[in-house]
């Protein structure tokens, strides 16, 4: 059952509090926005993963994106967030919201774009990880683009360091309390791993190294192909 149009609006207003949070954060979606707009070839559509919240959407809606775009996401409520960000725009997206996890799309449907934004991090690197980036190359058409981004660490002790600058930052920007401490408790949690192992397990997924195009303290965001055989 689809959730309320206040608790859409609550729920949206808490997303965008906890990416205010970070610094530069809105920088990496309008990049995200520029790699896809600038394909040429946008006949085999956009995939979403980790579409909810919609904050993609929002960023493609601005440019007015003409494009075929599948959001995928598995849970249901975030996925109506997204829903909800779509209707703010009418029928100026050509958006198929799909409730699931890339499993779950046929592997012979392709995507010349996929995005991953800020969900590898939530899985265990226990094959899980290796799994889920092999996932993402299934869909990619011949030709096609990765962009990912993640909660990322070369040493863990860099966020005991980064901590301090962040919260200077939420303080001069008036950023929500229970925000910055929603992250600042999510992040040590995080099954999260250092960009050498990044590309070790781009690579063993059959993925090309990945090229860092944006970093703000913890989050860091590549782009990656199918790699030759």
């Amino acid at each position: 059952m689809p959730i309320s149009k206040d608790k859409c609006a609550d729920r949206r207003a808490m997303y965008r509090e906890l990416q205010r949070t970070m610094p530069g954060l809105d920088g990496m979606y309008r990049l995200v926005h520029a790699l896809i707009a600038g394909c040429d070839d946008k006949t085999s559509g956009v995939l979403i993963v980790g579409a909810g919240g919609g904050r993609e959407l929002e960023e493609l809606a601005k440019g007015r994106f003409d494009g075929q775009i599948t959001a995928l996401d598995p849970s249901v409520p975030n996925l109506d967030l997204a829903r909800d960000v779509a209707s703010d725009h009418g029928s100026s997206l050509d958006v198929r919201f799909l409730v699931g996890t890339v499993d779950d799309i046929p592997q012979r449907e392709r995507f010349k774009i996929v995005t991953s934004l800020l969900v590898m991090h939530h899985l265990r690197d226990d094959g899980a990880k290796l799994a889920y980036l092999k996932g993402l190359l299934d869909r990619l058409a011949p030709g096609g683009r990765l962009v990912h981004a993640d909660v990322c660490f070369d040493e863990i002790e860099d966020f005991d360091r980064l901590a301090p600058i962040y919260l200077a930052h939420a303080d001069i920007f008036g950023v929500s309390v229970d925000a910055t401490r929603l992250e600042l408790n999510a992040i040590p949690n995080l099954p999260i791993i250092s960009g050498t192992r990044t590309r070790v397990l781009f690579s063993e997924a059959g993925l090309t190294e990945p090229f860092e195009i944006f970093r703000s303290l913890w989050y860091r965001c590549w782009t990656s192909s199918r790699a030759p055989k």
